[in-house]
């Protein structure tokens, strides 16, 4: 029962979420903005959705995903919140 609970707080939480395609930089690496849809976004919640699929990307390529930098941008219940992901994948 409590898992259920828990499954259905992070898909409400998950829907919270806009994530961008994944860019290719000038230097090789690879970045993915993910952002809140509105302010019940938790930081936490945005960074996974972002992280999440940064790893199914290099999945999709029998790779493994390794986070270089990742930013905040936005102040909560002010900003619109977002995260930028730059990784690559080896």
């Amino acid at each position: 029962m409590k898992r259920r609970l828990l499954l259905a707080g992070v898909s409400v939480l998950t829907a919270c979420t806009a994530v961008s395609n994944v860019e290719v930089r000038p230097n090789g690496s690879l970045i993915v903005t993910s952002r809140a849809r509105n302010s019940f976004a938790s930081w936490n919640s945005i960074r996974n959705a972002g992280m999440k699929h940064a790893n199914a990307y290099c999945r999709e390529q029998n790779k493994r995903m390794h986070a270089i930098s990742v930013h905040t941008i936005g102040v909560r219940g002010v900003d619109n919140e977002s995260i930028e992901i730059t990784f690559e994948c080896f």
